[in-house]
């Protein structure tokens, strides 16, 4: 917010015919720093280029900018912790598609209540346990909660809200969301934690490609253990029994989204094989780096440094790593966001 703020004043005083000299200095240190910032992006010498993510993690730290993941099992818990202190009983618990319905359905199960989403609620639908007792009824006026997991613009509440009214039932509607940023407070009736962006949700990791502060930054991932299974122990010994094992490989985290690079520590000579299981299985990527060099056993004990001169020149905003070791090494190297997916533990 005030970074924005900052950069309005700036954008006024460029629009004047005859700014100060202290408007003049101040537009031209800004115009300065961005130059500056461009240019180091740009540039792949490693310290230059270790300089310039450390100093955008400084940044991040500075403006309380720093990444929060928050898996699957801290949704579950939360969500039973919050519907403690819920105001009211409700008469059906309704989650918008498709994160709201993960919260939803806790609460639903929690509170033995009706569950359904807005488009079933609107043909008058729900799900109910085979052996409860008693329905909703749609000739009284019901106290409904509308779930979903966070809220960004409000928007999508409100588009649902217009759509559960054309069932003509009369009811009084509770919006809920588990995590809300600050300023969002206003859209929902009832919250349970504030995270502030840049935040990545487990459940949707997948679905949407949340990379950097505004979504527009670099993600780059790790192949095996990432988006494949792991190699089995000595299966690479062999390299047709290798090669084989690249084709065959179970898919693991495929995005839904184009991923910037896929940093991996596979030798260059499999290159075809892996860009052939890479189509195999839909995954969409700008860039695929593997290890040019001669013999695996040149990648021993070196396998995080590979993937650190990497980084340093793609200068991502996340990067998923499957080895919890490397995946400290390459925090402690860069200070570029890690997301460990063998703990679901994010380094930032």
């Amino acid at each position: 917010m005030i970074k924005r703020k900052v950069v309005d004043y700036l954008l006024k005083i460029g629009g004047k015919d005859s700014p100060n000299e202290i408007e003049k200095n101040l537009l031209a240190a800004y115009i300065l720093y961005r130059n500056t910032t461009k240019s180091l992006q740009s540039i792949e010498n490693e310290n230059i280029s270790k300089l310039y993510v450390q100093s955008r993690y400084f940044r991040s730290c500075i403006n309380g900018k720093r990444f929060i993941f928050v898996t699957i099992d801290d949704a579950v818990i939360w969500t039973s912790e919050w519907l403690k202190s819920f105001p009211t009983q409700y008469d059906i618990i309704v989650g918008i598609p498709r994160s709201g319905m993960l919260i939803a359905n806790v609460i639903a199960l929690r509170l033995g209540k009706p569950l359904t989403t807005p488009d079933l609620f609107a043909q008058r639908q729900f799900w109910l346990s085979a052996k409860a007792k008693k329905h909703p009824d749609y000739t009284k006026s019901m106290k409904v909660l509308l779930v979903d997991d966070s809220i960004n613009s409000g928007r999508t509440m409100q588009r649902n809200i217009k759509l559960m009214r054309t069932a003509g039932i009369p009811f009084d509607v509770t919006r809920a969301a588990l995590i809300v940023s600050t300023e969002k407070k206003p859209k929902v009736d009832l919250y349970y934690k504030y995270i502030k962006h840049p935040r990545v949700f487990e459940w949707n990791m997948l679905h949407r490609k949340i990379a950097s502060y505004t979504e527009k930054g670099k993600l780059a991932v790790d192949m095996d253990g990432v988006l494949c299974e792991n190699c089995p122990p000595n299966i690479d010994i062999v390299e047709s029994e290798y090669k084989k094992w690249i084709r065959t490989a179970k898919p693991y985290l495929i995005p839904s989204f184009e991923i910037d690079a896929i940093v991996t520590c596979r030798l260059e000579k499999f290159r075809e094989a892996t860009e052939k299981w890479l189509k195999d299985n839909n995954v969409m990527y700008k860039e695929l780096i593997l290890w040019d060099i001669q013999s695996k056993k040149q990648r021993r004990g070196r396998w995080a440094k590979h993937k650190i001169d990497a980084l340093l020149r793609i200068k991502p905003h996340l990067f998923w790593e499957s080895n919890l070791k490397q995946a400290n090494q390459i925090w402690e190297a860069t200070r570029i966001p890690v997301l460990c997916t063998d703990n679901w533990i994010m380094h930032s």
